[in-house]
């Protein structure tokens, strides 16, 4: 008589536990499926990467979006900046991925403010044309169904790769692609099938600063326990770093231009890590390994820092660790806020400084690196590749309207009319 009033919110606070442990199990399982897809780009280049320019931006794959946010059955194109080049990822019924310029062929509207149809066309939101696989035209509905006019319009399209999770777009000459050139060594050894590292939720921030600011930041262990004092950092803890080169880099072989180094703390009242690995592999990837004691555990951390134009940048995380590796664990309603929390935190924290840093260099013609000491060997080292890269080329990004000289298959300079393509 007297437990019915309790019983009533007991049962309904365990509804509620059990609705949030489903919705955080398929939640879990979608990522997990995502990070599953493989779509390979094929390609018949006898080039091999030592061929290619390290210094050429364009001549890299890049790690756009995390496949999830891609996902199938989505009504929604991806639209997105990759070296100052406009472009727009679209998924089709079968799962096959499509990247394309973000520009439709007739009045250049954007194609990422359009939709997919259940057919699984890439539909522009200004006249409806529909573009299909390889971004082949397939229908234009103020024109004849007789007429073969679509068959003779493409949007132009990029090649695609989809693997570790991520997808990967190639910006430079389509013929030069190839899957080999992905930097397989990154993700092979932690997401092997006998791995014994446990991936953590990925984290993505499209934010306002240039991207190679980032990478300094990334690449800089001393920042860590004043800029993220109450984080993960502590300022009482901050203590002496040694920086000692790694030659040849391990990941030489990925591309000749990638540099490694061996970073230990010195004088630490109560070190909590021996040593640790910092990897910058050209033009935006940096791995670091934290060995935290002498039982072997590490965290792996893969950072990948895309240029999208000049004065943006998209970063994606991954974060690994080969202890407390129980996937129960990402099943526990709240997790993935709570991860996302932390990590949004500790970005907001980089974001605040770098703006600042950032207005110096534009406004008062600072340098972005100074007078050094031995922990910032690994920002000078890239520095030192990115600067070269600006010599030589003067800037990484397609240069603005270089792509609005790209023509359709029909010829741009000759006034068609669309009734003559009718089919006999």
């Amino acid at each position: 008589m007297f437990g019915f009033p309790f019983v009533l919110p007991a049962t309904f606070v365990v509804v509620i536990l059990v609705y949030l442990s489903l919705r955080q199990y398929h939640r879990v399982k979608k990522r997990d499926g995502a990070r599953d897809r493989v779509q390979t780009h094929t390609s018949k280049t006898t080039t091999s990467s030592k061929e290619l320019d390290p210094l050429d931006h364009s001549l890299y794959w890049y790690p756009v979006a995390f496949s999830r946010e891609v996902p199938c059955g989505s009504n929604r194109p991806f639209g997105f900046y990759l070296l100052n080049e406009p472009l727009c990822l679209y998924r089709r019924n079968d799962g096959e991925l499509i990247c394309v310029l973000d520009l439709c062929p007739h009045r250049s509207a954007r194609l990422s403010l359009g939709q997919i149809t259940k057919d699984g066309n890439l539909e522009c939101f200004y006249h409806g044309w529909q573009f299909g696989a390889h971004g082949q035209c397939v229908h234009i509905p103020s024109v004849s169904k007789s007429s073969k006019t679509p068959s003779l319009i493409c949007a132009r399209t990029v090649p695609v790769h989809e693997q570790y999770g991520y997808i990967w777009i190639w910006p430079g000459k389509y013929e030069l692609a190839d899957s080999r050139f992905i930097p397989h060594q990154l993700f092979a050894d932690l997401q092997a099938e006998n791995s014994t590292f446990l991936l953590a939720p990925e984290n993505t921030f499209d934010l306002d600063i240039p991207y190679d600011l980032m990478v300094d930041n990334l690449l800089d262990l001393a920042h860590i326990d004043f800029t993220h004092d109450g984080t993960i950092g502590k300022r009482s803890q901050a203590s002496w770093i040694r920086s000692e080169r790694i030659t040849p880099s391990p990941y030489y072989s990925t591309n000749t231009e990638s540099c490694s180094f061996k970073l230990q703390r010195h004088e630490r009242p109560l070190p909590s890590t021996e040593f640790s690995y910092f990897h910058f592999v050209p033009p935006c990837f940096v791995r670091l390994e934290h060995n935290m004691s002498d039982n072997g555990r590490i965290i792996a951390q893969i950072f990948l820092i895309i240029p999208s134009a000049e004065k943006k940048m998209r970063l994606l995380s991954q974060f690994y660790r080969n202890f407390f590796c129980y996937k129960w664990i990402e099943y526990i309603p709240g997790y993935d806020y709570l991860v996302d929390r932390m990590v949004t935190k500790i970005v907001d924290q980089d974001i605040r400084l770098l703006n600042d840093v950032d207005r110096n260099i534009r406004e008062m013609g600072a340098k972005p690196l100074g007078t050094t000491v031995s922990a910032d060997a690994p920002i000078k080292a890239f520095r030192r590749y990115h600067t070269r890269a600006l010599m030589k080329y003067e800037t990484i990004y397609v240069k603005k309207g270089a792509w609005a000289t790209i023509k359709t298959t029909l010829n741009e300079s000759d006034e068609v009319d669309i009734e003559d393509l009718k089919l006999d």
